[in-house]
């Protein structure tokens, strides 16, 4: 059935289909335009036009790199801020306290003994603590704008690391009075 219709096909375009050999040149003819199709083109611009371009590439390249350094800086290392970056007199009260948290840790050092290490590292547990509390508030500082609400509870999370190291101390203080006195007691 299907080759009946294929003979009627065939029967119907009898006398339109091509039945002529091609030409003796047709296969040279074929592979010259295949070649001309595989030839590269070079292409001549204008020199003119050029000159523009290269310079305008290479300051757009510039462009973004300064862009995405100074975008990177701003959001790795400007999503903090501390008190000092806050004012002048927020400079010297953060200097102030980190003096005297330093010199207060340097006296606990001093004056600490095998019965007051106990004591020492809860409250070096304690001053961690704090300090990761600090570390979250200068996020906050950046994120609300030096919103003073931040900067009270800055400056707050100072005065709690002050006093608590004051309290160690004066435990440690009264501990090694108290050792002295029970062996003066004991001696006599």
């Amino acid at each position: 059935m299907k080759t009946d219709e294929i003979d009627k096909l065939f029967e119907h375009t009898k006398g339109q289909l091509d039945i002529h050999e091609p030409s003796v040149d047709h296969q040279l003819k074929f592979l010259e335009k295949l070649k001309q199709q595989n030839e590269t083109k070079v292409v001549h611009l204008n020199p003119k036009k050029t000159n523009w371009y290269k310079p305008l590439m290479i300051a757009a390249s510039i462009a973004v790199l300064l862009g995405m350094v100074t975008m990177t800086f701003m959001f790795d290392s400007k999503n903090e801020l501390d008190l000092a970056n806050v004012s002048p007199q927020m400079q010297e009260t953060q200097s102030f306290f980190t003096s005297a948290i330093q010199v207060q840790l340097e006296e606990i050092n001093k004056v600490s003994s095998p019965e007051t290490q106990k004591l020492v590292l809860d409250a070096m547990h304690q001053l961690e603590k704090l300090e990761s509390d600090y570390e979250v508030l200068k996020k906050d500082l950046f994120h609300s704008g030096n919103d003073k609400r931040v900067i009270s509870a800055m400056i707050k999370n100072f005065q709690k690391r002050a006093n608590l190291l004051d309290e160690v101390l004066q435990k440690i203080n009264n501990i090694n009075q108290f050792k002295i006195s029970e062996n003066e007691s004991s001696i006599l």
